[in-house]
């Protein structure tokens, strides 16, 4: 049953294992999936956005967020394998999923394991379908010395991720430097993960490469790639010559859709309203 106001709600993924998600309004669904250690929160102001016309669901992948915590399963495979279990529980169909950063991957998951059957759009959010690469034409999240370095060394600990994200915050999230307040809430949704769940996903981001299901979405449906200007450079000709079929959109730092909620809100409504989504 849609819901007319925010509802909290959690779903049973298996023994002893439950997803949390939230969910607002009536429509056609979309489903927005946080990236690594976040959670469904980050998109407040697209959950009460959009849920003026759309059925918007925000989740927290497995042992993330107020979703329960365990040491099986934190996985790119099994974030798809959950993402499917909530669609079926939930009936949903013609879905628009809307993945950031790692999100991308559980997005990426699903379609890869259950197809496009039930996928209305795939929208993505600043993340490559290929994250780490020894090809310098490649769009990735950094060199492959400098991703060693953070797994081995940065995020071994609670107190090293915490700075970790700190930093990665203030210079590659937001483009404006935060207030106090608003570093130490960000900070802390991401907290609700543990540091050796986040390591975990972290490496198997790294080893992912979702490039066959990148261009097979890019081909089938409609799909849209946010890029944050720091890396356009090389992510846009990435994307526009691996993926033509994917319109791209150049905006702001890796946390665009929170820092500038009402232009990025706007392109996504246009992006949906499009002949091709509708």
């Amino acid at each position: 049953m849609a819901a007319e106001r925010l509802e909290s709600c959690y779903l049973k993924l298996e023994e002893g294992i439950e997803m949390h998600y939230m969910e607002k309004g009536t429509g056609d669904p979309m489903i927005f999936i946080p990236g690594l250690t976040f959670c469904g929160d980050i998109f407040e102001a697209q959950i009460n956005y959009f849920s003026k016309n759309y059925r918007v669901f925000a989740i927290d992948p497995r042992s993330q967020g107020l979703s329960t915590k365990t040491l099986h399963g934190n996985d790119y495979l099994t974030h798809g394998k959950d993402l499917a279990k909530l669609i079926e529980a939930l009936g949903l169909d013609q879905v628009v999923l809307v993945g950031w950063s790692t999100g991308n991957l559980d997005a990426w998951a699903y379609v890869q394991q259950f197809g496009i059957d039930k996928v209305k759009a795939v929208v993505t959010v600043d993340m490559s379908p290929l994250p780490m690469s020894a090809n310098p034409d490649d769009w990735t999240e950094a060199s492959i010395e400098d991703l060693r370095y953070v797994f081995s060394q940065i995020l071994t600990s609670a107190e090293g991720t915490r700075a970790f994200f700190s930093d990665y915050t203030k210079e590659v999230m937001l483009q404006e430097s935060p207030e106090p307040e608003k570093l130490e809430y960000i900070l802390d949704l991401s907290a609700r993960t543990p540091y050796y769940v986040c390591s975990a996903l972290f490496a198997n981001a790294l080893f992912s490469d979702f490039t066959e299901t990148a261009k097979n979405i890019s081909e089938t449906i409609p799909s849209l790639m946010f890029i944050s200007e720091h890396w356009a450079q090389v992510a846009e000709p990435f994307m526009n010559s691996r993926f033509p079929g994917t319109q791209t959109m150049v905006m702001g730092g890796h946390l665009m859709f929170y820092e500038h909620p009402e232009e990025w809100n706007r392109v996504l409504e246009a992006f949906l309203k499009m002949d091709s989504v509708c």
